[in-house]
């Protein structure tokens, strides 16, 4: 069963969905080189490559904020890599190309990178295509380089190919690209729907599955990830160590995860730790039989050269080449640093962290007034340090015990979660300070004025702004000020082209002098702590 779609016309027909992952950006794909004993390429100056690059919207954010460093994607839709070309014009970026080509005709001509990027690429096309991928990452990078690829995986996998199936053969005379969309949502409704009684193992897994792609792949925003991916010509899955096998035979090795957390196993029972570790004869084995237990469908793989020597140990004087950011708050969020009292501090999602050593709990603490912004780790061990003892440390060393526990604390959270704690090779590329004339993004302030649902901040993430905010943004083009732009709020609640929400039409009653500076106010710090505000070249550490 194949989609009747070649493959280069159901690309032009479904656009796919252009838009940042911060996994694969130069910053994490660094941070984690350097963790593990690597002297990868400078972020603020390196080549970069990626395959399947759609119409530029993971590029594009990287080539604005890293204005030295040069940006390669290519792709096979023509019709991708133009829209992308017309955002690279208007933002006026001269460090970037997007081109039209097939992955099978890269050549030495393109030169060496860096950094190979190819995400939602690598399971989605035929084995020929495959090999070409891991020769290009082997010719391509640069001798310190890290190149990164996503692709589907076995166990998980499995399953989920069953489903893959019962759509497309459901779908399998339909040639209409939209409407074999519409027919793979209806055949899930009518799965999920005939199973809702039913309690076998089977009907289980068809219920969660249901859930899960209709979470996932939102009808009105995610049609075309349905069919890129469930519906897709190609959906190649093969197991990790496979993975890892094919690479080697191309000059490769393992390096890690993008998303680090998930190569450690703190997660898992010690006596299950201990087992695996009895069993597994290396890092590759250890994390397949990981994948095992955690019946896992998706991995993003950071591989280098095999002559490049890699250190499996963190020890905590590393820290000090990063820079460091979290979200986590004190639980209860009230707290103050105790007398030898432990402090947890807990992250969006759940996780926790919990020290009863004061440097590390008056260093979260600073961190989490300092969120989003990321702040350098001697600057925060000699924030957090003063803080505790009235005073600066006398002479900051890498053996200085606070600094020690500070910086195992640290790395231990971060490979717990980066929920928790964030690791950054480079500083900040934005200020959550609000100037005079405050200067958004410039792909932001474009994407709203060109009414995008999804906006890309400056950490490459997507977000999503409404009312005020989002009106505001494609102003803040450094010729507006807070008081211009209270003019302009007023002139436009005066013709009706804005409303109010209801908490605003309170203070619209307390008077229009008062509430509308405050709700301008309100609305620039909500942009500034979504990391939206440009950041100086020359900006110093916020400590």
């Amino acid at each position: 069963m194949t989609m009747t779609l070649p493959l280069p016309d159901s690309y032009e027909e479904i656009p796919y969905t252009s838009r940042p992952f911060v996994q694969t950006h130069p910053d994490r794909l660094a941070t984690i080189a350097t963790l593990l004993g690597m002297d990868p390429p400078p972020v603020a100056a390196c080549r970069v490559l990626e395959l399947g690059c759609a119409g530029g919207g993971n590029l594009i954010p990287m080539a604005l904020t890293l204005p030295h460093s040069e940006f390669v994607g290519l792709d096979l839709s023509a019709r991708q890599i133009a829209e992308g070309q017309t955002v690279i014009k208007s933002l006026g970026l001269g460090n970037i190309t997007l081109s039209q080509m097939d992955i099978m005709d890269i050549d030495h001509r393109l030169g060496q990178f860096d950094y190979i990027i190819a995400h939602g690429v690598f399971s989605w096309t035929p084995r020929p295509v495959q090999e070409k991928i891991l020769a290009v990452c082997r010719e391509h990078l640069s001798p310190n380089g890290v190149a990164y690829i996503s692709y589907n995986t076995y166990p998980g996998w499995r399953l989920h190919e069953a489903v893959r199936e019962m759509m497309l053969y459901h779908t399998r005379n339909i040639t209409d690209p939209q409407t074999r969309i519409d027919q793979a949502r209806a055949l899930l409704d009518f799965l999920a729907d005939s199973i809702l009684a039913q309690s076998t193992p089977h009907a289980s897994f068809l219920h969660s599955y249901v859930h899960y792609v209709r979470d996932r792949f939102v009808p009105e925003e995610d049609d075309a990830y349905l069919f890129h991916n469930e519906l897709a010509q190609v959906n190649e899955p093969l197991y990790f160590y496979q993975f890892v096998e094919r690479a080697a035979n191309h000059g490769l090795k393992y390096l890690a995860e993008a998303q680090f957390q998930t190569m450690l196993a703190h997660h898992l029972p010690a006596s299950v730790l201990s087992r695996l570790r009895e069993m597994a004869k290396s890092t590759v084995e250890l994390e397949q039989y990981m994948d095992f237990l955690r019946n896992r469908t998706f991995r993003q793989t950071l591989l280098c050269h095999q002559e490049v020597a890699l250190q499996s140990k963190l020890p905590p004087e590393r820290l000090a080449r990063f820079y460091v950011a979290s979200s986590a708050l004190p639980d209860p969020v009230d707290t103050t640093i105790p007398d030898n009292q432990p402090v947890t501090f807990r992250g969006p999602k759940g996780d926790v962290m919990t020290t009863d050593h004061p440097v590390t709990q008056a260093a979260m603490l600073i961190l989490s007034r300092q969120w989003p912004q990321a702040v350098s780790f001697d600057a925060l061990y000699r924030a957090a340090f003063t803080s505790v003892y009235g005073r600066p440390p006398d002479e900051p060393s890498p053996l200085e015990m606070d600094r020690q526990l500070l910086g195992a604390n640290l790395l231990q959270a971060y490979g717990y979660n980066d929920d928790l704690v964030e690791l950054h090779i480079s500083p900040s590329p934005f200020s959550c300070r609000v100037t005079d004339h405050p200067v958004a993004s410039p792909l932001a302030r474009y994407q709203a004025a060109n009414g995008a649902d999804i906006i890309t901040n400056l950490r490459h993430e997507n977000i999503k702004l409404e009312g005020i905010n989002y009106l505001l943004l494609p102003l803040l083009d450094g010729h507006h000020s807070p008081a211009d732009l209270v003019d302009w709020l007023s002139t436009r609640l005066q013709t009706g082209e804005v409303s109010l929400n209801p908490d605003d039409q309170i203070r619209r009653e307390l008077g229009e002098n008062h509430w509308l500076p405050q709700i301008v106010n309100d609305a620039l710090q909500t942009i500034a702590s979504a990391a939206l505000l440009m950041g100086e070249p020359d900006e110093p550490d916020p400590l």
